[in-house]
Formats: C-alpha cells, structure tokens, sequence
C-alpha cells in the first residue's frame, strides 16, 4: 500500500479531514493546566480507580486531548461530547451524524491519537524498555506463528521484533473492537515483517512515535496519506 507519512509539523487551526486521509496527533501527557473540568463523570470515575497518581495524571490528561483534538472537527466543546464504548472498552463518539473514526493510545511520556473519516481505526504505542523480560510475555499473549517469528529473529533484533509484534497486535485488534484476552487471534504472516504490510481486510503502519517509543497504526480500508501533527507543546 502506498501510504505516504508526513513529518510530524504545527496542526491547521481547523482540521480538514479528506476521505483519503489519516491524522495522527502525537501530544506529551504534561500539562500545567487543570484539564479535569472536560471531562465527564464516567471519566473522572475511571482515573479515581488508578491507583498510581501518574497513571491517573496521564489518563485525565490523554482524555482531555482526545476530546480537544476531536472538537476541532466538530466545531464543539470539548467537554460537550459524549462517546459509547464496545465490549472491548473502544470508544465512539454518540449523538452525530457522520462524526470520524479515531483511537486513542498512550505509553510513557506520548500519547497518540488517529483520526479518519471512514472505516475503522486502531492505535497503539509503547515505550521500549531495554531490560523487558519480554519472552514470558510472548508466549501468554502471541499466537504460536507469532512466536515462531519472534524465535527466528537475530538475538540483537529480538526486543525490537517484539514490540513490533505487540503494538501491530494491539492497533490491530483495536480497531476491529477486540482485545488481547483471545490469545488465539493472530495477525498473520503476511504482517509479520515489514513496516507497512496488507492482508487484503487490513493494513498496519509502524513508525516511530518519539525517541524510545514504538507506533503502530491499524486501517481497516486504503488510505494514501497520513498527515502527522504535534497537537500541544510541552508546556501544556
């Protein structure tokens, strides 16, 4: 698929979301302002159960980006929008007609946000950790093809491979509203090497989110163009 990736650059001040386009928002989970006011209470609900006050922290601050970064297509308030979740916790946005596609992934530092006009979309980052015992992880949540790749990378390629592996899973089964509860649910051969690779039902984009972080964005119908925006500055 020739799927072209801009540079990460400034946003327009009102996205224009053309059919043949993907917009990926990367943004910091920093933020010296007080973001809790735009959420609504389910949300506040869910950071109140994180035990970690970090974690908390970037969950408000991931949802409260999502929901700025949505408003800008539908000329809203951020906090006036109302989403739907799937069996698997995916959100939907609820009440509009012809309202975009999106999906929401953070990890570390970055969040990262894909926004499309048709079709499905997942999304997911991870932050390399050098010292990962990853090999564990692998067999609870691969499929057996999955390891067997995994096993035939060279040794000083293998933790990489994994986290590739693991975010183009995760996007994957995102955007189809799955989860990694079904173990047996493989991505196939055909997305097992390659940045950009296609099966025919769907196609899967790695990319580097920032330095130490892995992306993979998961599309459920062609695109030709993803255009990359840094969504707010590290100020907050």
């Amino acid at each position: 698929m020739p799927l072209t990736l801009t540079p990460w650059h400034d946003p327009p001040s009102l996205p224009d979301l053309k059919p043949e386009e993907v917009h990926l928002w990367r943004f910091p989970l920093v933020c010296s302002d007080p973001l809790e006011p735009l959420l609504d209470e389910q949300e506040l609900q869910r950071a109140k159960r994180l035990r970690s006050p970090e974690k908390a922290r970037a969950f408000v601050v991931a949802r409260a980006r999502l929901r700025q970064i949505l408003s800008g297509y539908l000329d809203m308030e951020p906090q006036s929008l109302r989403f739907s979740y799937g069996r698997a916790g995916k959100p939907a946005l609820v009440g509009l007609a012809d309202s975009p596609a999106f999906n929401l992934a953070h990890s570390g530092n970055w969040a990262v946000c894909a926004v499309v006009s048709r079709g499905e979309v997942g999304v997911d980052v991870e932050t390399i950790n050098p010292g990962l015992d990853y090999a564990p992880l692998a067999r609870r949540f691969f499929s057996e093809t999955e390891n067997q790749w995994l096993r035939a990378c060279p040794e000083p390629r293998r933790l990489r491979c994994f986290y590739r592996i693991w975010t183009r899973k995760e996007a994957w089964l995102k955007g189809k509203g799955d989860g990694f509860s079904d173990p047996d649910q493989d991505i196939g051969p055909a997305h097992l090497a390659g940045s950009c690779t296609c099966d025919g039902n769907w196609w899967l984009r790695s990319f580097p989110l920032a330095r130490d972080s892995l992306a993979t964005l998961a599309l459920s119908q062609e695109f030709s163009l993803v255009q990359r925006w840094d969504a707010f500055p590290l100020s907050g």
